[in-house]
């Protein structure tokens, strides 16, 4: 259990409660036998491609993520070896995380949650959040990546499970724009930030991705973890192409960490057009 949930905290009751009893699926073993192996001090390229050969589904979305615009090979990547030493093992990491929740998230169409348009946006966030971590905080890339990545990782268990009450505040959140996690604060006891730390508790993710993705839309300092300026930048993007919410972020940007509206014009468009390729590959 994560060291920053209070008062004796429940993850399992909690989402049964939330979730009107359904059951949140297990985390995919050979996924986690693969994190555990590119965690491994000891382990080489050769070593983690063999675990990855484990999973061919997974070994096809790395060679095809390997060869795509967001990594922009000089030659075709050809085999698992390669296409490690090209990603690189951190980043490799917040891929392979990435596949794993992906395959547990509803793939269903519900009202307010289309998976196509929730994994694109999802692709957009990382990548931009990668790309502004370069500027405000270059240790911390992956980091940002994953976070960003998985930021609304709750909301489409709670858009399929939970859509008597959620239906209202998806359709104030889209049309209108804002804090989601307000609008939900207002109306419920918790909000989709919370609810996504007890999934990331159930799936044995990692705790400075869970808070980081806990935080992504404050600005305080928790546990002593700041909150991510990239994470929570991008967390203003939605799915909704009339109301995507790219003009809110950019003035944020300017207002909140002097980045100018041409700066993050020209980060953007790159990151959005690398996103395809991601949202395409990872699930």
């Amino acid at each position: 259990m994560f060291s920053f949930f209070k008062n004796k905290v429940d993850p399992k009751a909690k989402l049964k409660k939330i979730l009107k009893g359904y059951q949140l699926p297990s985390f995919p073993a050979v996924v986690m036998q693969i994190l555990q192996k590119i965690r491994s001090p000891y382990s080489s390229a050769s070593d983690v491609a063999q675990s990855l050969s484990l999973d061919p589904g997974l070994s096809v979305r790395l060679l095809g993520i390997a060869n795509s615009a967001a990594f922009s090979p000089i030659n075709k990547v050809e085999n698992l070896t390669q296409a490690i030493a090209l990603v690189g093992m951190s980043q490799l990491e917040s891929l392979v995380l990435g596949v794993g929740v992906a395959k547990g998230i509803p793939k269903q169409m519900c009202q307010w949650h289309d998976p196509a348009a929730f994994w694109l946006t999802s692709a957009r966030r990382a990548m931009l959040a990668h790309a502004l971590a370069q500027i405000l905080c270059p240790a911390k890339e992956s980091e940002c990546f994953t976070a960003a990545f998985l930021q609304d990782m709750a909301l489409p268990f709670l858009a399929c499970h939970r859509s008597e009450e959620y239906d209202s505040i998806f359709k104030k959140w889209h049309l209108e724009g804002g804090d989601l996690a307000q609008l939900e604060r207002e109306v419920l006891e918790w909000d989709h930030a919370e609810v996504a730390t007890w999934i990331c508790s159930e799936w044995g993710l990692p705790e400075n991705i869970a808070l980081a993705i806990k935080n992504h839309h404050t600005a305080t300092v928790e546990e002593d973890h700041e909150t991510l300026g990239p994470v929570r930048l991008v967390s203003i993007l939605r799915e909704d192409d009339s109301n995507d919410g790219v003009d809110e972020m950019i003035a944020r940007a300017e207002e909140l960490y002097n980045i100018s509206p041409d700066k993050m014009q020209s980060i953007i468009a790159p990151s959005f057009e690398q996103a395809k390729d991601l949202a395409r590959m990872i699930v």
